[in-house]
């Protein structure tokens, strides 16, 4: 404990404290090549990041897309630089829209993830699975008796996966709230996935659930990234950065930690500090909507507390789309009986009617389940109208 906060005293003392120029995630996916047979899968807007490294003995990918179209195209890419089939799907992060495209590519490929995500997968519900079986219509008979762990394999701590001459280098950082999530190292390329910990100039998506770790875990696990010096940093979601932006991260999450710190010296309430926590140092950084669930989450660790377990109440609604944000991330409806109710769907929402969650539109009529959750209704299934 004390190596690790002398670490973060010597970081302090280099503190970035204005931010580099905006950097802009693209309106259009793109398949951009990062070294010999390694390539990155640059997600539009809201959508995961993937990458994809083809050896001569099968492809190993790493991150499955955000919805069903995005998948659809990561694998039109892959086509269109080898002929190879995906024999390896790495899970870095165990969200939808990362795991959301396995059953596209498992069975026959094997899926690799650490062991908290299996022990999470071993205890889904069985609404879970079967939006899993059918989330490719044309997978739909041959996985309608597979599980997602049937063809998953799992580590602990850290695995070296050797393929036609590549080596990867999975890593866990242990740390009592990280739900699993990991990095995957290419030495020979100089090229890293860093998942959640790499963003570049995005506000983190911290919760007070800790679904994404604490910033405590999160610089015990750029301590460790940062001394293999990746060239290419390859994030969960936005644009490619280096090892100076995962360096930017760390600084970014002391003075967050500092700022909520700073408030509750002064005693001020919960709710007080969810309004007035900024990063004002970083206000061209994506995704300030964050925010205020960040200083929540901060303020919960700081105080030395679990995670906060939210009672979800699962409901059922019928209504019509009054509002559209984020390509259908966000809607709000007015329920048949004139509420106004907020929906968020996540990229493991089942969703019929329409392709993918980009095409609601103002005026669709819908059904939908939801969990009631504290800080939005969590769509479950959707179907629209016709």
């Amino acid at each position: 404990m004390k190596r690790y906060s002398l670490f973060f005293v010597v970081v302090a003392a280099v503190l970035i404290c204005a931010a580099r120029a905006y950097a802009i995630t693209p309106e259009k996916s793109e398949f951009k090549k990062l070294a010999d047979d390694v390539y990155a899968y640059i997600g539009k807007v809201n959508d995961a990041n993937a990458m994809v490294i083809v050896t001569s003995q099968g492809v190993v990918l790493i991150d499955t897309g955000n919805n069903q179209p995005e998948t659809r195209n990561i694998l039109k890419n892959i086509q269109a630089v080898t002929k190879q089939p995906v024999r390896y799907v790495i899970i870095t992060q165990n969200h939808g829209d990362h795991v959301g495209g396995t059953p596209l590519f498992s069975p026959p490929a094997t899926v690799i993830v650490h062991e908290r995500v299996a022990k999470d997968w071993s205890g889904m519900k069985p609404y879970k699975v079967n939006t899993w079986r059918k989330r490719f219509p044309e997978r739909t008979e041959a996985l309608k008796d597979f599980h997602p762990l049937d063809a998953a394999m799992t580590f602990t701590d850290r695995m070296t996966l050797r393929l036609g001459g590549k080596i990867l280098e999975l890593i866990y950082i242990d740390d009592t709230y990280n739900p699993g999530d990991i990095a995957v190292w290419l030495p020979q390329d100089g090229v890293m996935h860093a998942g959640f910990v790499g963003y570049r100039e995005r506000h983190p998506d911290i919760r007070p659930d800790y679904s994404h770790g604490t910033t405590w875990g999160m610089l015990k696990q750029l301590e460790a990234l940062i001394p293999l010096k990746p060239k290419v940093v390859v994030p969960a979601h936005g644009p490619l950065g280096d090892v100076k932006d995962l360096q930017a991260m760390v600084d970014y999450l002391l003075i967050a930690r500092q700022r909520v710190r700073a408030m509750m010296d002064k005693g001020m309430s919960l709710e007080a500090m969810r309004k007035e926590f900024h990063m004002n140092e970083y206000k061209e950084w994506d995704r300030t909507a964050h925010l205020p669930v960040m200083g929540a989450a901060i303020y919960r660790e700081l105080r030395g507390e679990g995670p906060e377990i939210t009672p979800v109440v699962e409901k059922k609604v019928s209504g019509k789309i009054t509002q559209v944000r984020e390509e259908g991330r966000y809607l709000t409806i007015v329920t048949d009986s004139g509420q106004t109710l907020a929906l968020r769907t996540a990229g493991n929402s089942d969703i019929e009617g329409i392709p993918d969650r980009s095409h609601f539109k103002v005026g669709m009529k819908l059904t939908a389940t939801y969990e009631e959750q504290k800080e939005w209704n969590e769509a479950l299934e959707v179907k629209v109208e016709k």
